[in-house]
């Protein structure tokens, strides 16, 4: 089978990390790939922000789960019962999950492409890290996690230019226990039009 579709098969979100840091070789590999993703235009306006600050991680990660109020498992149902989500587990206090390394993707307000963009890296960056043996979960919720006067002062301290908002986190680390096994996928049923 091909390698890409491969991973695309194989790749997992992953939500129980070690607490050694990525290798900086390896996140300078999966930064090159993510540099090659494709954008509209080829404006390339995507700003990257990498963040190995596990007490600010934290804070961050919480402000995320703080704004996770729209839905939870029903009992019995969930996301996943080896990774569990904080749609899973309430007593998860951040929805960053321990991750050492957190990216954030800022791209500029109310440029209709910034978000497409910033999600089709976040993939590219996901399955970048699956293929060099590191996981990944990517995030919403990145807007409501920088909307306040810690994130404008985080911005500015980051130098993401003025007029950028942050839209999709990425989260990376070394999976506790390995890889998860996949769940059964069914196949989309296309409606082709001929």
């Amino acid at each position: 089978m091909n390698e890409v579709i491969k991973s695309m098969m194989e790749r997992r979100s992953i939500r129980r990390y070690e607490k050694e840091q990525v290798l900086e070789e390896i996140l300078e590999q999966i930064l090159y790939a993510a540099s090659f993703s494709p954008n509209a235009g080829n404006r390339q306006t995507t700003e990257i922000v990498i963040c190995q600050d596990g007490v600010l991680n934290e804070k961050l990660g919480r402000i995320n789960k703080s704004a996770f109020h729209r839905r939870t498992s029903q009992i019995g149902s969930f996301v996943s019962e080896s990774q569990p989500s904080i749609a899973d587990d309430q007593s998860i206090v951040s929805a960053f999950y321990g991750a050492p390394t957190v990216i954030t993707l800022f791209g500029p307000k109310n440029f209709l492409y910034a978000e497409p963009n910033c999600w089709i890296m976040a993939n590219n960056i996901a399955l970048a890290a699956f293929s060099l043996g590191v996981g990944s979960c990517v995030l919403g919720r990145a807007e409501e996690t920088f909307a306040s006067d810690l994130g404008d002062e985080l911005q500015r301290k980051w130098n993401v230019p003025e007029g950028y908002e942050a839209k999709a986190h990425i989260l990376l680390g070394y999976p506790v226990g390995g890889f998860p096994d996949g769940k059964p996928r069914k196949y989309p049923n296309p409606i082709i039009v001929r």
